[in-house]
């Protein structure tokens, strides 16, 4: 596996990877219209390169094939983690979630916060996030329970 900086080249296969994680993945803890909301994310041509550009944002690959992607702003704010459909429980997270902390390291900051669905909150609170806030979230006519999860970090 290897980790790197994404590129605007990589929207197609960052947002197919979306799409079919949530629609296959996230299918097991939400019902079909927070699903088909949700997944609808996938096809917003401004969203991901914009993403790609102003976020410290890397996809894995393996063959030349994008497996995971994440990202955090420099303020601390982890946006996505998403994982590939056919290679969930690969240690992919972990290795994207490494790099991430390290920029966050290297912003000097204190803390990292994710909005964390309710499929993704076991890896997280394995990582050492914990929830700090609970709200729900509209998306059209369409609700989300859902949970800011922090995690607090300390000097090298």
């Amino acid at each position: 596996m290897k980790i790197r900086r994404a590129e605007l080249k990589d929207t197609d296969q960052i947002s197919q990877l979306f799409y079919d994680t949530v629609t296959n993945i996230n299918i097991k803890d939400y019902d079909t219209a927070q699903i088909s909301v949700w997944a609808s994310g996938y096809n917003d041509i401004k969203k991901w390169p914009s993403k790609i550009q102003e976020q410290n944002f890397f996809v894995a690959e393996q063959d030349n094939k994008i497996t995971g992607f994440g990202s955090i702003t420099s303020e601390g704010y982890l946006d996505y983690m998403y994982v590939h459909k056919d290679h969930q429980g690969k240690g992919i997270a972990s290795e994207l979630l490494k790099y991430l902390v390290q920029i966050a390291f290297d912003h000097d900051l204190r803390e990292i916060r994710a909005e964390v669905s309710i499929t993704a909150r076991p890896f997280f609170r394995s990582k050492g996030f914990e929830i700090t806030k609970t709200f729900i979230t509209r998306l059209g006519e369409v609700e989300f329970e859902d949970c800011e999860m922090t995690k607090f970090l300390c000097k090298k």
